[in-house]
């Protein structure tokens, strides 16, 4: 694999490294007194890939090792380590993709191994020169900061499960559909650009239904973002986005709610109410039109919905595992395109 970035290439070595090469590997960290020899012969064995100059010699190396991560609710993942000299600096994201690829290679969706790669940053530049929420090849997510500063980044394998409960259980779900469509005689518009429906008839759908007290749903009511109807005009779903800081993320986000009523559940309308506030919230981001938020996050409740939408990556609506709340809900986010992560705390 050939880096773009310097003259040099990159050789994943995972599960075949040889005597020769982890000799010169051995000398390159105590050259540049990056190991103790103790902790350098220990770390062999966790060896992804190997990063090579212009006439064959070591100028990077990267490495993984399996652990818990506490802040993603305690999710298994390979902790990502690199040491790179200053002149294979620009190659980090390089290596990055390709240990997650060799490593990725290995991975059992059914099994109990590691489901991604997560990367801790300790140094300041390097947040600051990859600002972005999101980076790409591989997909890889800004999910808050450790304890010691250090910043925090996910990587999901393909078909990454997060639920904690039988795996019988967890993969028995139905697979929602990755395009609802609303069906015939339904309709949802943004609540602040209609008239057909009024705040009241909102706040009467909310007291039949028993969903929330009198005060919260005239409190509430201000905070409605799309309201769904029936061929008749009447309200039967609607939801809601209200603003609040997550202290994981360090960041304010909107958090989501939809809700259909009993007799529309079974139609398509509660799905397609999170993909249009989806949408409708990140069109008012990228055109500068709402940039109190970068993104959306939703907390899931519901058990059934754990078990059966449990796959790290929410692909009909593209919502992230990114842990859980002190109450056990699964926390998700959507970051909106351009979204940065905040800067590291001094």
């Amino acid at each position: 694999m050939r880096d773009p970035a310097f003259n040099g290439s990159i050789e994943v070595v995972r599960g075949h490294l040889s005597d020769d090469r982890a000799a010169q590997l051995l000398e390159f960290w105590s050259t540049n007194t990056a190991l103790g020899e103790a902790a350098a012969r220990q770390r062999l064995d966790e060896v992804v890939c190997v990063l090579l100059g212009g006439a064959g010699e070591i100028v990077g190396v990267n490495s993984a090792y399996p652990d818990s991560v506490g802040l993603i609710g305690g999710r298994r993942f390979w902790i990502y380590r690199s040491f790179l000299l200053p002149v294979a600096a620009n190659a980090g994201p390089r290596m990055i993709s390709a240990a997650f690829a060799a490593l990725e290679e290995d991975f059992d969706p059914v099994g109990d191994g590691p489901i991604g790669l997560c990367i801790l940053i300790g140094d300041r530049a390097d947040m600051t020169r990859r600002p972005d929420a999101e980076w790409s090849d591989p997909r890889t997510l800004y999910a808050g900061y450790l304890a010691d500063g250090r910043q925090v980044r996910i990587a999901y394998f393909a078909d990454a499960k997060i639920y904690r409960g039988s795996w019988e259980a967890a993969l028995a779900g139905h697979v929602p559909d990755p395009d609802p469509q609303l069906e015939e005689g339904y309709r949802i518009d943004p609540f602040g650009e209609q008239d057909a429906v009024s705040e009241q008839s909102v706040i009467d759908l909310w007291a039949r239904e028993g969903v929330v007290s009198p005060h919260e749903a005239k409190r509430r009511a201000s905070e409605v973002l799309l309201v769904a109807t029936e061929a008749g005009g009447e309200p039967v779903g609607v939801s809601s986005a209200y603003l609040q800081r997550n202290q994981q993320l360090r960041m304010d986000l909107w958090h989501y709610r939809a809700f259909v009523a009993d007799a529309h559940r079974k139609s398509n309308v509660a799905q397609v109410l999170a993909r249009t506030g989806r949408d409708h919230l990140q069109h008012r981001f990228v055109t500068g039109r709402d940039v109190r938020a970068p993104g959306i996050l939703y907390e899931v409740e519901n058990e059934g919905l754990k078990r059966h939408s449990n796959g790290a990556l929410w692909p009909r609506l593209d919502f992230i595992f990114i842990g859980e709340n002190p109450r056990g809900d699964h926390v998700r986010v959507h970051y909106f395109p351009g979204a940065l992560a905040p800067e590291p705390p001094r």
